[in-house]
């Protein structure tokens, strides 16, 4: 390891097996109990700047074991029935947020008057992929955030290729399309789209997707 490294892992060593450490103003404090978080933030910090190749002897030397370090950076592996209680929270909010989507949506009927066309022409654009939509019950409904005076068309363009890198459902990509998007200057995707910089939200959607990874 680099000198760098070795001091680095020399104050890791020190906090992980529970010592006092100084700080800034002077007081002792103990980074296990009490200043925890802190602990957890020195081992993260410290472990990004070992080299890749001595990040297994410095979790040994530092904790003992790469489970040890887990358990030390983020807590005890949850139970089962906290497990299962987190996945049904998740799941009740992706359903509420679900619900919203819903009724912020337009039927076929509603979206062929606004766009001066068939039902039958609504229902190929969804088939395409020009539109989105979700079923309720046996109905789409559209959300209405695709839906543009000032497109071309009256909705958005870009759509097809758009879902064909986004990583969700029409439910995660509406809460997406609809929020400030840092990789766009602040602007949401669904204004992006409807001004026609459809390339600019592709490659923002393909972040996240590479993100994910």
């Amino acid at each position: 390891m680099t000198t760098k490294t070795t001091r680095a892992a020399s104050t890791a060593a020190t906090t992980a097996k529970g010592r006092k450490l100084k700080g800034a103003t002077g007081r002792t404090r103990n980074i296990r109990g009490t200043d925890s978080g802190r602990f957890a933030k020195v081992l993260k910090d410290v472990l990004v700047t070992v080299p890749e190749s001595d990040r297994d002897g410095f979790v040994t030397s530092v904790v003992g074991s790469e489970d040890e370090l887990g358990t030390a950076l983020w807590g005890r592996e949850p139970s089962v029935a906290e497990r299962r209680t987190a996945s049904l929270e998740n799941l009740r909010l992706e359903f509420e947020a679900r619900r919203t989507v819903l009724e912020e949506s337009l039927t076929r009927a509603e979206v062929a008057e606004l766009l001066d066309v068939s039902e039958q022409a609504v229902l190929d654009r969804l088939e395409s992929g020009d539109l989105v939509g979700l079923k309720k019950g046996r109905e789409w409904r559209l959300p209405t955030w695709q839906f543009n005076p000032d497109a071309e068309r009256g909705f958005v363009p870009g759509l097809a290729e758009l879902q064909q890198v986004f990583p969700g459902g029409v439910v995660t990509l509406s809460s997406w399309v609809s929020a400030p998007s840092v990789d766009l200057d602040g602007a949401t995707p669904a204004a992006e789209l409807a001004a026609g910089h459809v390339d600019r939200v592709v490659l923002a959607a393909k972040s996240l997707t590479a993100a994910a990874w």
